[in-house]
């Protein structure tokens, strides 16, 4: 009897939680976030902010679990500062206190988490900052506490190690360049970039501390545009340049300054399929748009606290830091200090330009 009366119960239980889950559905707000504000027509849209596991919607059968067995507690971001997705529903996020990469998987609604191991013969023994990919989905990775790149696969098992010592004193951002065959690693300690080949060869750098076009002051962040440009964000000249991929100078804009073409603090930048650059701004905690010939488009994005206001507030932001944007524009922004990402949508349509 004591069975069968477990079983009705544990079967009340499972329909009461599919009921629930059924009304939450059907709750779900519509309402958009769009930038610019109506009657302007829309160029960026709010998609969703991820905080930690919990962020993904449960299925009936998870909330059953947790109402049968409990729940546990699902690991939050601690101090999350880079940011890249594989274009295929896998996000990458590094995270420098939790001392590893958290590794959101869109599709299958989970997140796993590599963390920092001890053998650096077989794991990724580093505190890991910046990320990059290559086309065949490789990750690598820089960081503290060894002077390799680390070169991952997309189940996080170390593929190979690659030096850069005696070349770069501080690494900061990286970009693999798989066209090309090239690494370039930013050192915001010498101010300059460094190239490599994918085996890790030396093959020259460029810039060198200064003021001057093609001159940088602990340059940090790194990308590259759909005509094969580098972008930097010389992060303490508050301006953004850009190089060909043998590290000419070509141009650059920006200064320091609260205004709207103006920077404060560059912590991120990253190109649309329309080459728009985009820059997180961490001390003005904005995104920043600009052409590929730097002429200012729009901004997003204020300053907000969730954990003070415990309100979702799209596309508040307090401490904006890495930003990456895949094939179909879709936009990844680290929130630090809200201890999470936000995705935004370019509507390409609609297309930010002037």
């Amino acid at each position: 009897m004591k069975l069968k009366s477990m079983k009705r119960l544990l079967i009340l239980l499972f329909m009461t939680v599919l009921l629930g889950g059924c009304a939450t559905e059907v709750a779900t707000s519509s309402r958009r976030y769009v930038w610019p504000r109506p009657p302007d027509q829309p160029k960026i849209e709010w998609l969703k902010s991820y905080y930690s596991a919990e962020s993904f919607p449960k299925s009936s059968f998870s909330q059953f679990m947790e109402v049968v067995f409990g729940s546990s507690e699902a690991q939050p971001f601690e101090r999350p500062i880079d940011i890249k997705s594989n274009d295929k529903g896998l996000v990458f996020i590094t995270d420098t206190i939790a001392d590893g990469i958290f590794v959101y998987d869109m599709n299958n609604l989970h997140v796993t988490f590599w963390r920092k191991g001890t053998d650096p013969e077989k794991s990724m023994a580093i505190t890991p900052y910046f990320l990059s990919m290559d086309a065949s989905e490789n990750i690598y990775a820089v960081g503290l506490g060894s002077r390799f790149i680390y070169v991952l696969d997309r189940n996080g098992t170390l593929i190979k190690r690659i030096s850069y010592d005696a070349k770069v004193k501080t690494p900061a951002g990286i970009l693999v360049d798989s066209a090309s065959g090239r690494i370039y690693l930013v050192d915001t300690g010498d101010s300059k970039v460094a190239v490599f080949d994918l085996s890790g060869n030396f093959l020259f750098d460029f810039g060198k501390p200064g003021e001057k076009a093609g001159e940088f002051n602990r340059p940090s962040p790194i990308c590259m545009n759909g005509k094969g440009e580098i972008i930097i964000g010389d992060t303490m000249n508050a301006r953004v340049q850009i190089f060909d991929k043998n590290g000419k100078f070509l141009r650059k804009f920006g200064e320091r300054g609260d205004g709207d073409a103006n920077f404060q603090i560059l912590k991120g930048v990253a190109t649309d399929s329309d080459n728009n650059i985009y820059v997180t701004d961490g001390k003005a905690n904005q995104i920043k748009i600009f052409n590929d010939q730097g002429q200012f488009l729009m901004r997003l994005g204020s300053a907000y606290s969730v954990t003070s206001n415990l309100k979702e507030a799209p596309g508040g932001l307090l401490l904006p830091q890495g930003i990456h944007i895949d094939s179909s524009d879709n936009i990844y922004v680290v929130d630090q200090a809200n201890l999470r990402f936000q995705i935004f949508k370019y509507l390409k349509n609609e297309a930010v330009k002037k």
